[in-house]
């Protein structure tokens, strides 16, 4: 038989034991606060150093020296809520930038620096407004020396961006009927919604069975007496779809494909020509009885 004490002690040793355990992860969390701004830092560093030296017309290679260790801070999804918290989004929006004399970062960096965002949660529009980065993603994006993938990042970044901006749900599966007809019928044309609540009046009437016919008489379909096979004019469809169609694109090609696919084009190519040359330069057929010979 266990005693009142025995209870109250059992209990106790509980509490402390929750106790230690909130201490701990407090203690952590400020542990890692400190070492993220300590990384902060670091990094603010960097890129005042890549100035000078770029001014100073020297290779500016402290960001890209301290890439490594960067994105395996970054790369935790565990502090990612606490790294923007910190104040993460002007450092990377300082690394995208470019160079005093208007040459862009390493590719290395951009590419990095791209991918981490995409992996970062959803930011809120106070944050990404006072940071930068949407001019920075979109310097890249427009810039005539970026690689085709890293437009591909910053434009799906861009777009992410700004579908709370313009009040879009970038979640169309979670929509229901409804909701999507609603969203159709906002982005339709005036005229085209006006005549559409014309002919769809929210009022209903029914009419009697014996006037139906008289009124609203059936179209002659094919097979009923009286259908004649004539050609008529196309016109227009006025319907308005709303269930929208099944995703079904193909997923972006790697870098050795693009490659393998040219190669078998060359590959083709040459083929299509020597085909070609070998047409023209066929033997000409020797008549027996010596016709169309030059003498």
């Amino acid at each position: 038989m266990v005693s009142d004490f025995d209870i109250m002690l059992q209990k106790r040793k509980a509490m402390n034991k929750a106790n230690r355990r909130k201490r701990k992860d407090h203690d952590l969390i400020n542990d890692c606060d400190d070492l993220i701004v300590a990384l902060i830092n670091k990094m603010k560093a960097a890129v005042d150093e890549d100035r000078v030296l770029n001014q100073n017309r020297q290779p500016a290679v402290r960001k890209l020296k301290m890439l490594p260790s960067v994105m395996q801070t970054l790369r935790k999804k565990d502090l990612q809520e606490a790294i923007l918290d910190c104040g993460m989004l002007p450092v990377i929006t300082d690394w995208l930038s470019p160079l005093p004399d208007r040459s862009l970062p390493h590719l290395h960096i951009r590419e990095e620096m791209l991918k981490i965002l995409q992996d970062f949660p959803p930011c809120s529009q106070e944050s990404l407004k006072s940071s930068g980065i949407g001019r920075a993603v979109m310097y890249l994006y427009k810039h005539p020396k970026e690689t085709r993938n890293n437009k591909e990042r910053a434009g799906k970044l861009i777009n992410e961006w700004s579908r709370p901006i313009f009040g879009l749900n970038s979640n169309f599966k979670s929509m229901s009927r409804e909701e999507r007809e609603q969203r159709d019928m906002e982005q339709m044309p005036k005229r085209r919604r006006m005549s559409r609540s014309w002919i769809q009046p929210s009022f209903h009437f029914c009419l009697p069975a014996c006037l139906t016919f008289v009124c609203f008489p059936s179209p002659v379909k094919p097979g009923d007496p009286g259908w004649c096979a004539r050609a008529r004019v196309p016109m227009p469809s006025n319907r308005d779809y709303v269930v929208r169609p099944k995703w079904n694109t193909e997923k972006e090609m790697s870098e050795d494909q693009e490659r393998e696919q040219k190669r078998r084009n060359k590959h083709v190519k040459t083929f299509r020509d020597r085909k070609q040359r070998m047409k023209a330069d066929r033997a000409v057929k020797i008549s027996l009885e010596g016709r169309n010979m030059s003498l």
